[in-house]
């Protein structure tokens, strides 16, 4: 018999209840899991979306879309193309020492470093950005596990140098980082956000943003630049490098009456394609950021404004002393010395001590005032980054000998388009504009958002002021004048040589390096551009006179042809080989120069020979073509004339300033050419 009886219904009773209470709990804890569910599912909750999201996306930096930049008549400048770029997911690299041997192969990127990147514990990683499409293949056709490609969006500017600093460039992920691209980033990137990128259910990431139909718009920039205006300021300055073996140079090609630049050329320059393989040097605007003493070109401004405050007057006179004078222990001196001259002599002729003389005419505070009026010392406010202001001393301390310098360029800093600026007031009337190179910016709908306008800063000078000067500066072209290589015969000009010792590392003035510049505009009588060439350190011969002013008028000739500016000279020509001749040449007498049916007949069978960079043209029965010398020495007149049977007849010494027959002649063996040289100089 058992020693222990169990109550049946007791124990019943109490499993019963041990098992509700169990269930009890399970269904408690199953109703407020549900009820949680339940309020999340109602609950707008960013923080548990932002969780979520992070199991199946994840964010990468990659270069997106931008706008284009376009020239005034919508030529392409700046463009997008496809780019393609080496990511990796280490975790799925299966042979770390293949896979880097192979991208070390392809991409020339050390092994140690490539495995370096493999060793990290993120799940995407950047190896190289921007490689060629040859190069993608070569990986893609590898087929390395954990190495892939996607393709992003390149920049491209289509003519590789050509206004470079102006439109500057893109780092890889698309973020402009000089000139227009930087000033103009946030219109014309798509979107500044990381693009979010799809994970699978092991983590790996697949190529397709999920966010892709939510770019935000872009921005296209139409530019005042004409591509062809630049292409050929770019060119007329390395020429003029060429020549006088400068160090670098700049060009200014300025509207004169809206203030739109039309081309701003820099030497040295770089490729924003590739613009690592630059010195940094390279990538700034020196237009506008590099400040220059500008030497004898702001004689102009000082002279204008004794004659707006009608200090002076165009006939007075004044005691140039002979080529010294003598302020204090210092000495101011003149190229080539003179007695008197009117004060529309001294601007001819470069005169400091007559610059001196006049400035001396108005008291510091005045020239001061109108030194800031037309727009020294403070910046224009170009829609472009990096704007210096110059350097403008207050008159309180001036000295007696800075007082003299100022008004010849020395003791004061300026940039070239201040210059421009200044010129383009005297040339339209006594209005300094605002300076504009984005002309219309049109938004992602095609709708124009911003148009530039013109804008007038001051009124520095009277309009006859103004009319005065333009007459005093086009005799600065003239027979006798520091500028007469800039004189153009196809467009009245006017303008002002200017030559400055730069100031020496050791303190002081160099005595042998020189900044040398030509400004001025055409045609006089109704202005339409404004040049600035400046040439640094020209070796040689180094007056702005010699080294500037015939780069100033080939671009002058140009520009305005390209505008459809009428010449002041009647052009004869024959549509037969589109011969242009000049109307003072279209009766060519026979036995030396050849008639127009000759002409015609000689260009058909014309070749050409370059001597030295100056084109000549021989023919094959002895006849050639008289080339332009004006600006050259002798000896390189010599040279370019070659074997040529022509007889010479030098007049003068110097640099070469007139030649008859004219450019262009076709002549017979035996003629004779005269060309008259002089010596150019400026009052520095």
């Amino acid at each position: 018999m058992p020693r222990f009886r169990s109550g049946g219904a007791e124990s019943r009773r109490t499993l019963a209840v041990r098992l509700f209470a169990i269930g009890g709990v399970f269904a408690l804890a199953y109703g407020i899991l549900i009820s949680r569910a339940f309020f999340f599912h109602l609950k707008d909750n960013t923080e548990i979306e932002n969780l979520a999201m992070r199991q199946y996306r994840t964010a990468i930096k990659r270069s997106t879309e931008r706008g284009n930049i376009l020239d005034t008549n919508g030529r392409e400048l700046a463009i997008n193309v496809p780019s393609e770029s080496v990511y990796t997911d280490p975790r799925f690299i299966k042979d770390q020492k293949k896979a880097a041997e192979v991208l070390n192969s392809v991409l020339n990127i050390d092994e140690k470093k490539l495995l370096n990147l493999f060793s990290s514990k993120r799940k995407f990683v950047w190896i190289k950005r921007g490689i060629s499409h040859e190069q993608a293949e070569a990986i893609t056709t590898a087929g390395l596990d954990g190495i892939m490609v996607m393709v992003e969006n390149g920049r491209s500017y289509p003519h590789n140098e050509l206004a470079a600093p102006i439109l500057g460039m893109v780092g890889v992920d698309a973020e402009g980082l000089a000139g227009l691209e930087y000033q103009y980033n946030d219109l014309l990137l798509v979107d500044t956000e990381r693009s979010n990128y799809g994970r699978d259910a092991r983590g790996h990431i697949y190529l397709s943003p999920l966010d892709a139909g939510d770019k935000k718009g872009i921005s296209t920039l139409e530019l005042t630049l004409d591509e062809r205006i630049q292409y050929i300021a770019e060119r007329e300055l390395d020429e003029a490098i060429k020549k006088s073996k400068a160090k670098a140079g700049v060009i200014v090609v300025l509207d004169v009456s809206s203030g739109d630049l039309l081309a701003i050329a820099n030497r040295p320059t770089f490729d924003p394609n590739n613009f690592d393989n630059y010195p940094k040097d390279t990538w700034k605007n020196r237009a506008i950021s590099d400040v220059y003493e500008p030497g004898s070109t702001f004689k102009s401004i000082v002279i204008a404004s004794a004659l707006d405050k009608k200090k002076v007057d165009t006939n007075q006179m004044f005691d140039c002393e002979n080529g010294v004078l003598k302020i204090g222990n210092a000495e101011i001196r003149d190229s080539h010395p003179h007695a008197k001259l009117s004060v529309a002599d001294i601007i001819k002729v470069s005169s400091n001590i007559g610059a001196a003389k006049i400035a001396k005419k108005l008291d510091k505070e005045d020239l001061y005032e109108y030194i800031k009026l037309f727009g020294f010392g403070k910046v224009s406010d170009i829609d472009l980054p990096g704007e210096s202001k110059g350097i403008v001393s207050y008159p309180s301390e001036w000295s007696d000998l800075q007082y003299a310098t100022i008004s010849f360029g020395h003791g004061i800093g300026t940039t070239p388009i201040q210059m421009a600026l200044a010129f383009a007031a005297i040339a339209n009337g006594g209005e300094l504009l605002r300076p504009h190179v984005v002309k219309r910016i049109i938004g992602p709908d095609g709708a124009t958002v911003y148009q530039r306008e013109r804008t007038i800063v001051g009124r520095p000078i009277k309009p006859e002021t103004a009319t005065l000067m333009k007459r005093l500066l086009e005799r600065v072209v003239e027979e006798g004048g520091t500028g007469v290589l800039a004189a153009s015969s196809d467009y009245s000009v006017a303008g002002k040589t200017g030559t400055a010792h730069k100031v020496s590392s050791k303190g002081g003035y160099s005595s042998d390096k020189y900044y040398s510049s030509f400004i001025g505009f055409a045609p006089v009588d109704s202005p339409k551009i404004v040049v600035y060439v400046g040439i640094d350190e020209p070796s040689g011969y180094y007056y702005g006179g010699q080294v500037a002013a015939p780069a100033f008028r080939d671009l002058i000739e140009e520009v305005l042809r390209y505008q459809n500016v009428p010449a002041r000279n009647a052009i004869l020509t024959d549509s037969r080989n589109n011969i242009d001749m000049d109307s003072s040449n279209s009766s060519l007498i026979e036995g030396g120069v050849v008639n127009l049916n000759d002409a015609v007949k000689e260009k058909k069978r014309n070749t050409v020979k370059e001597i030295e960079g100056i084109k000549v043209e021989y023919s094959d029965d002895g006849k050639w073509r008289i080339p332009d010398f004006t600006g050259m020495t002798i000896k390189q007149v010599l040279k370019s004339i070659g074997n040529a049977e022509i007889d010479l007849n030098v007049v003068g010494s110097g640099i070469a300033v007139k030649q008859k027959p004219l450019p262009g002649t076709l002549v017979a063996s035996g003629i004779q050419c005269t060309v008259e040289f002089k010596e150019i100089y400026d009052g520095i």
